[in-house]
This record gives structure tokens, C-alpha cells and sequence, in this order.
């Protein structure tokens, strides 16, 4: 582990809709554990995150939300820029150059839009955005992705070499469908899906969750 990232400590919810694996905590916490880092996931309730929050601003931290992360004293926000501080502490999980770091930046938001809608569609409590989602926003985000995949043999992006944006669509995906999909209409999408499903460094991980 790198010696920057000892006493890493990661913040969210202790559940989300009922469940311990929804949301955005677990885009990182699949990094993390596929990394091999030592981390401790601080699991706090709504009311719990009303107090850290305070907390947090008395701090001088300009609009916290979870998840954070924090490594020592020092604080670190927002999902996608929490991984890519982490990749870069680590030296994998990358791209190999600046094109393909900008590839990753970019394909980071369009998982992070599809959770966006997502999101909006399970919380809104309005049978019709559900259906809207289910039966559009789905389809457009798989097809998405699908195509992202299938300019490599794969199973990642970037073929043999996974990144951490490989982590973030197999966990939207998670949240979405149980990290199930139609192999013939998604090949490459199912594809990456089994591979992350078959990584050793995350079979502990996986069987924990059973």
C-alpha cells in the first residue's frame, strides 16, 4: 500500500433504500478493495451525516456530501475525483498518458450521468419516471457504455488493463440491475460485468456480500 494512503477512511451512508451496497460509496470501496488498501468504511445514518456535516463546515470544507474520504487529517470530495487522487497515489488504475486520462475523465461522467438519472428515477416516487427510465434512460445508458467497450477485445476499456472507471460502470450497473444484462444486445458490457464478477482480488469482497 502506498505510505500517502495509510489511515484512509471512507464516509457514506450505512444504507441506502435498505440496502448496504447502493449508492456512490461503493464505486471507491471497489477500488479500494481490489487495490488491497487498508480502509475503514465509516457507515453513518441520515442523522449522523446532519452532524458530520456541521462538523465538516466548522472545518472550513465548502459543501461537503458523501461520499469523502479522508487520509490522515486531510479531506477529500466527490466520487470520480476521489478515485482518480487515489489511482494516482497507487500508479495503476489509470490511463497510460494524457489522451487516455482525458478518455477516462470523460467516460467517468457518462457513468455518473447514467447515475444521475438513475437516481432521480428511484427516489422521485413517481411510478411514471420509473417507467420512463426502465424503458429509455437504461437503454440509451447500456448502449452507451456497450459502444465505449467495443473499440478493444476488452473486457475493460482499455482491454487486459483495468481502470477505475471499470470499477464505476460495473457498480451503476449493480445499482441498476443487479449487474445483470442482456449479453446478446450488450455483449461487451456483459463482458466487462463477468470479468470484475471473476477477479480473485475481489472474491472476499464478493462473497462478503452473499
Amino acid at each position: 500500500m502506498s505510505v500517502e494512503l495509510k489511515d484512509l477512511k471512507l464516509y457514506y451512508f450505512s444504507q441506502v433504500k435498505g440496502s448496504s451496497t447502493l449508492g456512490r460509496g461503493e464505486h471507491i470501496r471497489l477500488l479500494l478493495e481490489d487495490a488491497g488498501i487498508d480502509y475503514e468504511y465509516v457507515r453513518l445514518t441520515s442523522a449522523q451525516w446532519g452532524e458530520k456535516k456541521v462538523e465538516l463546515f466548522k472545518q472550513g470544507i465548502p459543501g461537503p456530501t458523501m461520499p469523502f474520504i479522508t487520509v490522515g487529517d486531510k479531506y477529500y470530495g466527490k466520487t470520480a475525483p476521489i478515485m482518480r487522487f487515489i489511482v494516482k497515489k497507487l500508479g495503476k488504475y489509470n490511463g497510460g498518458n494524457d489522451d487516455e486520462e482525458q478518455l477516462l475523465d470523460a467516460y467517468a461522467d457518462t457513468v455518473l450521468d447514467w447515475a444521475g438519472r438513475w437516481g432521480a428515477a428511484m427516489f422521485s416516487g413517481n411510478e411514471e419516471s420509473v417507467k420512463t427510465y426502465e424503458e429509455t434512460h437504461r437503454v440509451n445508458a447500456q448502449s452507451s457504455i456497450d459502444s465505449m467497450l467495443a473499440s478493444t477485445e476488452g473486457p475493460y476499456i482499455f482491454g487486459e488493463k483495468i481502470t477505475y472507471v471499470d470499477f464505476m460502470i460495473y457498480h451503476m450497473a449493480d445499482d441498476d440491475t443487479k449487474a445483470v444484462v442482456d449479453a446478446q444486445a450488450y455483449p461487451h458490457l456483459h463482458k466487462l460485468l463477468e470479468a470484475i464478477r471473476s477477479r480473485s482480488s475481489l472474491k472476499k469482497h464478493f462473497d462478503s456480500l452473499k
